[in-house]
Order: structure tokens, then C-alpha cells, then sequence
């Protein structure tokens, strides 16, 4: 059973919450089917830490945006490394062009990252993130 607040796991037979006091009824039943069996606060140090390579959703369950999450950070990975190229074999003559697209690029890989994987962040802190079965991740 789990707590139809804060969603914790309950005992069997409890009749308050443990954590929040909330009163347990019988939709605390109904709540226990929807929440994932998936740690809220793994989520969310994944999302923050390593956010950039979609750790958080490879372990939700959701790989299809994992895998375009991780395409972006190799992408991001691969401007700054050419970036590192070109301005090593530049001359005295200033930057190429070349350096200047490597550069937005990485900047806007760069950006979707960082905001993508933020909202990731808010959203599973809050408790309202939900994995591959649509079961939202409560428990922390």
C-alpha cells in the first residue's frame, strides 16, 4: 500500500501515514497501481549530474528520448573537439569560419542540454515525472 499524499510505502493495516499523517482510505489501493516502482530521487540526481547523457531516462524506461538526449551530448562533445582542432592548426590570421560554426553549434547542443535536462529535474523533484508505463515516480 502507499500513501495517496506523499506516496510513501505503508505498512499493511496502517490506518494514518507514516510520513505525512494522512489518513489512509481505499483509494490508497487505487494510487499503489499508478506509482512506479522507480526511486524519485535517483531520477533526479541522474537528471542533474548526468543529464547530458539521458541516464535519467535510460533508467525510466523511456529510450527513444534517451538515445536523442545522448546523440546530443555526443554531438556537443564533437563541435568542442573540433573546436580544439581548428584552433590549434589556425594561423595568426584569427579564427576560421570554421571555429565560428563548431562554436554555435556546441553553444546550441550546449543549451538544449542544459534546459532539457533542468525541466527534467524540476519535474522529478516535484514528483509528477512518470516512466515508460505512464506510472508516475513518487517514492524517493
Amino acid at each position: 500500500m502507499f500513501c495517496s499524499k506523499c506516496g510513501v510505502q505503508l505498512n499493511e493495516g496502517s490506518a494514518f501515514c507514516s510520513r505525512c499523517g494522512a489518513r489512509v482510505g481505499p483509494v490508497v489501493e487505487e494510487v499503489a497501481a499508478d506509482v512506479s516502482p522507480k526511486s524519485r530521487l535517483a531520477t533526479s540526481l541522474l537528471a542533474v549530474f548526468l543529464g547530458w547523457t539521458g541516464a535519467h531516462r535510460f533508467y525510466m524506461g523511456k529510450v527513444m528520448t534517451a538515445v536523442t538526449m545522448l546523440t546530443l551530448g555526443v554531438a556537443y562533445l564533437a563541435c568542442w573537439s573540433g573546436i580544439v582542432v581548428v584552433a590549434a592548426t589556425s594561423g595568426e590570421d584569427g579564427w576560421p569560419p570554421l571555429f565560428w560554426v563548431l562554436y554555435g553549434l556546441g553553444m546550441v547542443f550546449a543549451l538544449l542540454l542544459c534546459i532539457w535536462s533542468l525541466v527534467d529535474f524540476v519535474i522529478a523533484v516535484t514528483g509528477n515525472f512518470r516512466d515508460s508505463q505512464g506510472k508516475i515516480i513518487k517514492k524517493w
